[in-house]
């Protein structure tokens, strides 16, 4: 009974879910049902479904020979239409996507060439600048693909200032203010750089210089700062070293006029002594021996003010009997020169 209730029920279920055209054949799948699962009644009722529909199918396929015909002919066209038109747009999202692959590829490829670009410039124009070449170093930076770069500016600036070594006023003010003028554009773009901070300090007093004693007083400690900062950032850097010495040793021989200046424009005035002078000459020079004929010189100087004439000798020798290459040389030679001649 429980079986031919559930039959019966499922039974009235499909018939709510079929059309009466398949009423019949639901009649024969409830019977069919007292004898066979769910699943298995309706494979029946599918497969007898499908004979019928085959059936009326075959009846009216001649009369619709025609409209089939047209129909087949439309659905050809569109068949071939269709496909076309999906490869076409496949083939311009392709295209698109692939332009898109290339251009990030392109981008890319250009970065590196423009880094690859810059990269030599530097590298020849350092070349050039050690060769004492400074007006060619100065041209080939200004013809760079990335002018902005704060590598480059800086270096603009050291070129323009030793190009002003050996040009007479006016002419050497505008080089010295136009070199400072680059060396404060690439700290302003990058203060975490040694090479940066040092070519300011050393402009900053250059230009300072210009503008009279009580300028170039008042930006002292500026010009300490920054060498300072550069040391920080590069304790091994000849060049910062020598730097930093130097303005130790300017402190230290301060005449007694400018001491005066300094102590009414500063409430505790900056000061430096030879042993700090020195300090800073011995660690350049260990740091890169013979680098710079200049640090022979002032490690000389500072030697004779702190009374060892030995070894004031031997550094004033080392510099006296340089091989001059340019102005720095020129002028280490011959200051060396004089004061040997008073030990």
């Amino acid at each position: 009974m429980v079986i031919a209730f559930n039959s019966a029920h499922t039974g009235n279920m499909l018939i709510q879910r079929f059309k009466f055209q398949h009423y019949k054949l639901l009649v024969v799948s409830v019977v069919t049902l007292r004898h066979t699962t769910i699943a298995q009644s309706l494979r029946i009722f599918q497969t007898r479904t499908r004979k019928s529909y085959i059936s009326r199918f075959l009846k009216t396929k001649k009369k619709q020979e025609t409209s089939n015909s047209q129909l087949t002919s439309s659905t050809s066209v569109e068949a071939k239409v269709i496909p076309i038109a999906f490869l076409a747009s496949f083939s311009l999202f392709s295209s698109n996507s692939k332009k898109t692959v290339a251009d990030k590829i392109n981008n890319t490829k250009m970065a590196d060439e423009s880094a690859k670009t810059i990269a030599d410039t530097i590298q020849h124009s350092d070349q050039l600048f050690d060769e004492n070449n400074f007006q060619e170093a100065y041209d080939l930076l200004l013809k760079c693909s990335e002018p902005e770069s704060w590598e480059i500016k800086w270096r603009i600036g050291r070129a323009l200032y030793n190009l002003s070594k050996t040009i007479p006023s006016p002419k050497k003010e505008q080089l010295v203010r136009e070199s400072f003028q680059y060396a404060t554009d690439a700290l302003a773009m990058n203060d975490s750089d040694y090479a940066t901070h040092k070519w300011y300090s050393i402009l900053l007093d250059a230009k300072s210089g210009l503008d009279g004693i009580k300028e170039r007083v008042t930006q002292l400690e500026n010009v300490k700062k920054h060498m300072l900062r550069a040391v920080e950032l590069n304790p091994h850097d000849a060049t910062s070293w020598f730097i930093l010495g130097q303005f130790y040793y300017g402190l230290a021989e301060l005449p007694w006029y400018q001491r005066k200046i300094v102590s009414t424009i500063f409430a505790t005035p900056p000061t430096g002594t030879y042993e700090e002078a020195l300090e800073c000459f011995e660690k350049a020079e260990n740091t890169k021996p013979n680098f710079y004929s200049m640090n022979h010189l002032m490690l000389g100087k500072t030697y004779h003010a702190l009374k060892n004439s030995d070894k004031a000798k031997e550094y004033l020798t080392l510099a006296a009997n340089v091989t001059v290459l340019n102005e720095d040389d020129k002028q280490a030679k011959e200051d060396a020169a004089k004061l040997l001649k008073k030990l």
